[in-house]
């Protein structure tokens, strides 16, 4: 008799996949061996070893081969890589918070364990959780494709954080030709600002210096980043935005429209909103 087992993968992090996991399976590879496989076959819809049915090859309709139909074969799918946006989805990865409404693609690369071998009638479904994709069900793999024993794909689920800042789980689980569920994953989806107190600190120590030399009025900024969570820094020219700087950045070169006194502010910004700009540069130049 075929038997389908459901296998559960518990992946050993400091992050949580779901509750309602059942058995066992062995650990996943730890972040670096992720982060190699990942690099090597995120991007392949699927791994060279998944192909063609013969039936499709040989001009005839795709349908399950015999491997996949014999009544002693066992379905075993094993998760070697999990990325989103093609980044290792680690304990690091789980912890990075994502923009309200922000659209990401989550992939997970499955080497085929078992004796069966897996055909487009394989799915990936949404099983439990809040709700972060629009369809319910997900094909694995083309029509006609199919994935030997031992041979590997890639599958790549589109999805959307939730509206509103929190933390999330969804839970999705892959089935058999027959719907039997073969494999549970807990998808966590933080959302919003990374600080604990909701609040974004500003930059620090705003300073400035301008240069006449050119034919124009050039005005460096530089200042403290001070903050670990954002997204990236905001100039302002007398209220008026300038330009988006990325995370981490530290000055600035502003060409001003010309001579005279302008007040510069700098704000950092991240999904929650933006920092106080209470760092201010009044500038009296080239008189």
């Amino acid at each position: 008799m075929k038997s389908h087992p459901v296998i559960l993968l518990s992946i050993v992090m400091s992050f949580v996949l779901t509750s309602c996991n059942i058995g066992a399976s062995a650990p996943p590879p730890d972040g670096a061996d992720l982060a190699t496989a990942a690099a090597l076959t995120v991007e392949a819809a699927l791994t060279p070893a998944a192909t063609p049915t013969a039936a499709q090859s040989a001009g005839g309709d795709a349908s399950p081969t015999a491997a996949s139909t014999a009544a002693d074969c066992e379905d075993v799918a094993q998760v070697t890589a999990w990325t989103r946006d093609g980044l290792p989805f680690d304990a690091k990865e789980v912890e990075n918070r994502l923009a309200p409404d922000k659209s990401f693609v989550m992939s997970w690369i499955l080497q085929n364990s078992g004796t069966c071998t897996w055909t487009n009638d394989y799915k990936f479904i949404f099983d439990s959780g809040d709700r972060i994709t629009v369809p319910d069900t997900f094909p694995v793999m083309p029509v006609g494709y199919t994935v030997a024993p031992g041979a590997s794909l890639t599958v790549s689920i589109q999805m959307t954080a939730p509206a509103a800042p929190g933390e999330y789980e969804t839970t999705f689980s892959m089935v058999d030709a027959d719907g039997k569920s073969m494999l549970t994953v807990g998808v966590p989806t933080k959302v919003g600002t990374n600080s604990t107190s909701g609040k974004l600190p500003a930059p620090g120590d705003l300073r400035y210096e301008y240069d006449c030399t050119s034919g124009s009025v050039q005005i460096s900024l530089t200042w403290t980043d001070n903050a670990s969570n954002e997204d990236g820094y905001r100039v302002y020219r007398d209220g008026t935005k300038l330009t988006d700087l990325p995370a981490d950045s530290t000055s600035y070169v502003d060409i001003a429209p010309a001579s005279g006194s302008y007040d510069y502010s700098v704000a950092a910004y991240n999904a929650s909103g933006e920092s106080k700009a209470n760092v201010n540069a009044k500038t009296t130049n080239c008189q």
